[in-house]
């Protein structure tokens, strides 16, 4: 008989043991539901960052060549610039001073008889400089007179950038 009253003992002992740890497995479920939940929430999160990162990586990149386009544009502009400048410090470079005896003076044009070696025609413009004649109208410069003509060449063409009377 004992062995049967230790069977009923251990039968109830199990059955309340097992009402008893209906709670406890209720709240294990909704522990492992809610890190099911909050494992998936990760995963999302994963897979959106890895997206923004990748959307990021692509701006990122886009801007780079926008930046490197813009350096080898404004390295060709430079070197274009320079090309210019030196040509017209080469053309600038040349010229130098003639002098001689007016021959001819219009609003454009001043013919020299030449004294010394140089060109016998300069073009004269609004820039062209008169000393000693207080910037007044070429008029004083009668032909005949003698003068000393300081010029620079630009496109090909020597321009007087200053005319000094020597003597009348």
């Amino acid at each position: 008989m004992r062995p049967i009253l230790t069977l009923l003992f251990a039968t109830s002992l199990l059955a309340c043991t097992e009402e008893q740890s209906r709670p406890a497995k209720e709240v294990v479920a909704q522990v492992k539901s809610v890190a099911d939940d909050a494992q998936r929430s990760a995963e999302a999160a994963a897979r959106d960052a890895k997206q923004s990162a990748a959307a990021a990586s692509a701006e990122a990149d886009r801007a780079a060549r926008a930046v490197q386009q813009s350096v080898a544009t404004a390295e060709e502009k430079t070197r274009t610039g320079l090309d210019t400048v030196a040509t017209g410090v080469r053309e600038l470079g040349e010229g130098g001073v003639v002098t001689g005896r007016v021959h001819r003076l219009s609003n454009s044009r001043l013919d020299l008889s030449t004294d010394s070696k140089g060109p016998a025609e300069l073009r004269v413009d609004g820039r062209t400089r008169y000393p000693l004649q207080s910037n007044v109208d070429k008029a004083p410069l009668l032909v005949g007179t003698r003068v000393r003509a300081t010029y620079v060449v630009e496109a090909h063409v020597p321009v007087a950038t200053q005319v000094e009377v020597l003597d009348r």
